[in-house]
């Protein structure tokens, strides 16, 4: 993420997108007895962090790191920008990773100038790709080692088996529900369906 934001905002953009995200921690999460339970520099490191993505732990410490990216470009980058833009498109239940991605590609054109294809542009795709993609594909990408590492047709290919499995067993709910129905017509209709082996039907015999 620090190597995103360093593509799309200037050094002292930076360290005011920290300093609100730092302030909105510790204000979110009052003092008690004076001290905060976790201080706004750790939820908000300079350098990169030890989180390990593989543990529950590990992939809260991100996601709250995130929101705090979010929040802190919200309250401290000038409205004019529209930095905040670029990180605001999440995956339709129902929608397929891959035209999510080409939304993203051309949220981050229109909104951050950024070549989308370009390494820094690529770092971008990858982050919100992940972290905005449907929660079942998103726990799946973010499971993966090093995903922020793997190229963009490794990480749509993962998404896209977690996709189409769920569609398929959309798929067998919507078709069992049916011969369910069709079941319980046959009976009320005085038919019995039953299988000979040979794809005959008996129930008129």
């Amino acid at each position: 993420m620090q190597a995103i934001l360093g593509n799309l905002l200037t050094p002292d953009e930076r360290q005011m997108v920290r300093q609100a995200g730092m302030r909105i921690w510790e204000r979110e999460n009052p003092a008690v007895g004076g001290v905060p339970a976790i201080q706004g520099e750790v939820k908000y490191p300079i350098a990169r962090p030890p989180w390990d993505p593989q543990t529950p732990a590990g992939r809260q410490e991100m996601v709250d790191y995130r929101k705090l990216i979010v929040k802190g470009i919200r309250e401290s980058v000038p409205k004019g920008q529209n930095v905040e833009k670029a990180f605001e498109n999440r995956q339709e239940k129902d929608e397929a990773p891959a035209i999510f991605l080409q939304r993203l590609r051309r949220s981050i054109q229109q909104y951050s100038g950024m070549d989308p294809e370009s390494d820094a542009g690529q770092q971008v795709l990858r982050a919100n790709f992940v972290t905005k993609s449907w929660p079942d594909i998103k726990k799946k990408l973010e499971k993966l080692e090093d995903w922020n590492d793997k190229s963009m047709n490794e990480l749509l290919k993962e998404a896209q088996e977690v996709y189409v499995r769920k569609k398929d067993e959309k798929t067998k709910g919507k078709a069992k529900l049916m011969m369910q129905v069709v079941s319980k017509l046959w009976k009320r209709s005085g038919i019995v369906k039953v299988e000979t082996g040979e794809g005959e039907e008996a129930g008129d015999k």
